[in-house]
């Protein structure tokens, strides 16, 4: 007569492996990359255009800034308290692949020279 209630299982899927902050961050990307542009367009033109852009490259610095900082030191105290680090890791990793898949991109599209 007594039972033991147990939580299903987790899901081991994609989301899981990856970890919610991430996958808001790579939400945040999605958003971020449009609505630069979207302002963009509305903005000014000629010599004051540039605001939609240079909002989205503040707005990316600044989060992608904290969001690295913060999962640091998860790392660090995942690694610390001997628990999987994974997730934290990817999160360290992401902001550094976007400026290098960026990077790379521009060098594809400028014709490598």
């Amino acid at each position: 007569m007594n039972e033991v209630s147990q939580a299903p299982a987790p899901r081991r899927g994609l989301p899981a492996r990856l970890g919610r902050r991430n996958i808001g961050y790579i939400v945040f990307m999605a958003v971020l990359v449009p609505l630069a542009l979207l302002l963009e367009a509305n903005g000014p033109g000629g010599p004051d255009s540039g605001g939609g852009i240079m909002f989205g490259i503040i707005a990316w610095g600044l989060i992608s800034l904290g969001f690295f900082g913060i999962n640091l030191i998860l790392l660090f105290r995942d690694l610390a308290r001997g628990q999987p680090a994974g997730k934290a890791l990817i999160a360290c990793a992401l902001p550094v692949a976007i400026i290098l898949g960026t990077l790379l991109a521009e060098e594809i599209m400028m014709g490598g020279s």
